[in-house]
């Protein structure tokens, strides 16, 4: 299939141009992809390695005349000249891997003129996400963060804040002596934010989402709104709850770290727990429908058309990476894979045929990666390609 051989061409190059040190980060990044993909390109990827003697292979490379291997193709090939392209590439870094490749089945053409040229995706329009966001005061106040960093916010409801490295901080000594009052953290797609509450709770918010909370905890319970997705350390007191309401689910905790999704555009509410315990409510129009607890590694996934929870034992960096830079994807389905990339690249996705969404992809990226080496790193790693336009990415099967 030509999907296979456009991967294995870009592969053969990316080796050829680490062993001999041209090999750039986002290259690397693709490369490291492959690799652990799966223990067969784990495998293939040693043994070529440890096989590849590129002295005699650049003999051997010298001594190949591309244009004269073209000359007596072309008349068989017939072809535009997108074609000639593709093999001065081929012959130019296949040439070298060729033998040890054979080995193990891979970049052998067994037909010549099935081959097309292999594009990579070029975006410049689309960046990654930034640190931004807007903060909502309880008499309509809002205050852009971005653009007033490394401030002392001084708000007309008259609290102190500090915005500081991409953080706003609720201190005590700095809040008005008043009653408590409501406000919204808001963080657009294309963005992500960090918070630390009065009590001393940390906070990081995904894009598309929201936190309401009070300015000070008063009362018995600490309670705050979320919507969208945030990564919680919450600062112990076990006198007093920490409460995370959603429309489908609320988990009460006393001091741990957790993750918990709640986009309205996805099907499962998840509760993703690292360190601790955590009470869950599952809950539906009507109230609670279901009590759950959660030990370390564990997560509960409740799904809202089915009003049903699932516990289940998680790797839970795959839940947490975005808070640390990264993206892991473990036999995730594209549709949902997509969905994460929209919000953070802030980018419009179209499907051409929805069963294309079901397609699963393991893998591991930087979240602050182009744009294009994301999908680069996706089409070598699944059987999809894919076009842009403006800010809308179109998603094709290859055929």
């Amino acid at each position: 299939m030509m999907s296979t051989t456009k991967a294995h061409i870009k592969i053969s190059k990316l080796i050829y141009k680490e062993k001999t040190d041209l090999l750039n980060e986002s290259e690397s990044d693709i490369l490291n992809a492959w690799k652990h993909e799966s223990e067969e390109n784990r495998s293939l990827y040693e043994r070529l390695v440890q096989d590849l003697d590129l002295d005699s292979k650049k003999k051997e490379y010298n001594q190949i005349d591309s244009e004269q291997a073209w000359k007596k193709l072309e008349p068989q090939l017939k072809t535009e000249t997108k074609v000639r392209t593709l093999f001065k590439e081929f012959v130019r870094y296949a040439a070298i891997l060729i033998l040890p490749l054979a080995i193990g089945g891979y970049l052998v053409y067994n037909a010549i003129d099935s081959v097309e040229t292999y594009d990579e995706v070029w975006v410049d329009n689309i960046t990654p996400g930034t640190q931004k966001a807007t903060l909502i005061l309880s008499n309509g106040e809002t205050i852009d963060l971005e653009d007033q960093q490394n401030q002392l916010i001084k708000t007309t409801e008259g609290d102190q804040l500090k915005n500081s490295d991409h953080k706003l901080s609720y201190d005590r000594e700095h809040l008005a002596e008043m009653s408590t009052k409501w406000h919204r953290l808001v963080v657009p797609k294309g963005g992500e934010y960090q918070l630390q509450l009065s009590d001393g709770t940390q906070v990081w918010l995904n894009s598309d989402s929201e936190l309401k909370y009070t300015d000070r905890f008063i009362g018995e319970d600490r309670i705050v709104y979320l919507k969208g997705e945030a990564y919680f350390d919450v600062a112990k007191d076990k006198e007093h709850a920490f409460i995370v309401q959603t429309n489908r689910m609320d988990v009460k905790v006393y001091g741990t770290e957790f993750n918990m999704m709640a986009y309205d555009d996805e099907e499962l509410t998840q509760t993703t727990l690292v360190e601790g315990s955590v009470g869950v409510h599952l809950k539906n129009e009507s109230g609670i429908v279901e009590k759950m607890m959660l030990e370390p590694n564990m997560q509960v996934a409740y799904n809202k058309g089915a009003l049903k929870g699932e516990l289940r034992t998680v790797k839970t960096s795959l839940y947490t990476g975005w808070k640390d830079g990264r993206f892991q994807f473990n036999d995730e389905d594209l549709g949902s894979i997509m969905r994460k990339l929209s919000r953070w690249y802030n980018v419009k996705v179209f499907f051409q045929n929805p069963s294309i969404q079901n397609i699963r992809f393991t893998g591991e990226m930087k979240r602050f990666e182009d744009f294009s080496t994301i999908l680069n790193l996706l089409e070598l790693g699944s059987n999809v390609e894919f076009e842009v336009k403006g800010d809308v990415l179109i998603v094709n099967q290859k055929i």
